[in-house]
């Protein structure tokens, strides 16, 4: 069946003035000009035959008839809005895939990625955590990030930072009195246990040298598989651990860690990422690495 309708353009000029009590207002939101609107109010009212607002020059009032009128047309207006919204084909984002070390990625770069996917915009950027010993060489990936490795010489490759290690211990725990005396006898440490992980071998041994303390106090450490589960003894209170400044930065922030001696670190492995640069997503991956040097850089 054929539908009586007022002309379009003057029905949604109509509303506009109704529901919003302005010609000059109206005509803002719709981004045409005073005098576009003003015709088509004339047009809607000659198409009805009668006036449509009240006799009020300071302020576009709809008589009641005109203003039940304006509801439904803002409701019928806000439905093909709404149709027309999702009859639109919707952006899919850009999937980004980034392989790189466990605990980095999950202490240091994920709570970061906010950042990119803000400056980046409709991208998904997925990362797969990668245990020390796991072959990374099949698994695919835009963009690699490896600790203390060098990367496939194919891939364009980046210096991203150098870790800085440093005794780390639940605050309770480091402000222990005499707690390197603690440290260097094993017999008197009272509960103060030296925490390590079999994936980053001979860091601790390394800072009680530079603690002065014998490196095969070490050899005494409890151990766990991986750093990220030492850690989490460490966050316990189960004893001190050797860790990078920058994976457990936040923690120190937070006061769930603190450094009981911050003069003493020692150099930790350099971390190094990468990508493809004949690879389909080339250039969001050489942003990603871009962002993330910047990162790094700025200390963030």
């Amino acid at each position: 069946m054929r539908r009586t309708l007022p002309p379009l353009k003057a029905l949604v000029a109509f509303e506009a003035v109704a529901r919003i009590g302005s010609v000059t207002e109206a005509a803002e939101e719709l981004g045409v000009t005073h005098s576009a609107v003003s015709k088509q109010l004339a047009a809607i009212e000659s198409w009805f035959g009668t006036p449509l607002f009240e006799n009020n020059r300071r302020r576009m009032v709809a008589t009641p008839a005109a203003a039940q009128f304006a509801r439904a047309a803002g409701a019928a207006l806000d439905l093909v809005a709404s149709a027309a919204e999702a009859f639109q084909p919707q952006a899919v984002p850009q999937v980004l895939e980034v392989i790189a070390p466990a605990t980095f990625a999950m202490r240091w770069l994920m709570p970061r990625l906010p950042d990119f996917q803000a400056k980046a915009g409709e991208v998904d950027v997925r990362v797969r955590p990668m245990h020390t010993g796991e072959d990374w060489s099949g698994i695919p990936f835009d963009v690699v990030i490896r600790r203390g490795e060098a990367l496939q010489g194919d891939l364009r490759s980046f210096a991203l930072l150098r870790e800085e290690i440093g005794l780390m211990a639940r605050p309770d725990l480091a402000a222990r009195p005499g707690l390197m005396q603690r440290l260097g006898a094993p017999a008197a440490r009272e509960g103060v246990r030296l925490l390590e992980s079999v994936t980053r071998p001979g860091e601790l041994a390394r800072w009680l040298v530079a603690a002065g303390l014998p490196a095969d106090l070490a050899a005494g450490a409890a151990r766990f598989g991986h750093f990220y589960i030492a850690l989490e003894a460490a966050l316990a209170g189960q004893g001190v651990i050797a860790a990078p400044i920058e994976v457990v930065a936040d923690l120190v922030e937070r006061g769930d860690l603190a450094e009981p001696f911050p003069e003493l670190r020692v150099h930790g492995p350099d971390y190094r990422l990468g990508y493809a640069p004949a690879g389909e997503k080339a250039a969001l991956a050489a942003a990603f690495c871009d962002w993330a040097v910047g990162q790094a850089a700025a200390g963030r």
